[in-house]
């Protein structure tokens, strides 16, 4: 009796929530405390950390990519089954995610004497760099410019990289090297 009232109340708190915002179970490359304080008219939540953020313009972003997505995703949608699995995708990428599901926390930019890029401070595979033509060094470590946390949240610094909102509402973990990936540039 006791669990089916915990398993009531657990229902109730997520108010459809739970449903709405599906799970991605992507990898945390880092930890970060997330304090929105800012919302899109969108709907996406936004912890700006202090920095001015556009939010129209981020809606904006968004919005391109995830039509891109969904005119991918229509063009994808008969892939053999060998070469969807390449793209790690959890659930079908033409179901996209609510914008309130999303958040996007920006952090201090770090910067390198190595690229004009901002970072976010946390290192990368050194793979990941050298696939795209980059060879790291001990004086120029390879770092994200962008990541996602806690399967819903972008993180990025204020030059506000959206890529990664690309992996978060197809799910697809390996998006770069899919079709998508022509929606991230």
């Amino acid at each position: 009796m006791r669990w089916s009232v915990l398993l009531a109340f657990l229902f109730t708190a997520c108010g459809g929530e739970c449903e709405r915002c599906p799970q991605n179970f992507f990898a945390d490359v880092a930890v970060y405390k997330v304090s929105p304080d800012k919302a899109t008219p969108s709907g996406i939540l936004v912890d700006s950390g202090g920095f001015a953020i556009d939010l129209e313009e981020l809606d904006q972003r968004v919005d391109r990519i995830e039509a891109c997505l969904g005119r991918v995703a229509a063009e994808v949608a008969s892939a053999p089954a060998e070469e969807r699995a390449k793209w790690q995708c959890l659930r079908d990428p033409a179901e996209g995610m609510p914008r309130g599901c999303l958040t996007v926390k920006v952090v201090p930019p770090v910067l390198s004497k190595c690229s004009s890029w901002q970072f976010i401070g946390v290192p990368a595979p050194d793979a990941l760099c050298e696939a795209k033509g980059v060879h790291p060094t001990a004086e120029c470590p390879c770092m994200w410019r962008s990541a996602v946390f806690a399967d819903r949240v972008l993180i990025t610094p204020p030059a506000m990289f959206v890529w990664d909102i690309g992996r978060i509402l197809t799910s697809c973990n390996n998006i770069w090297y899919s079709p998508f990936a022509a929606c991230l540039g």
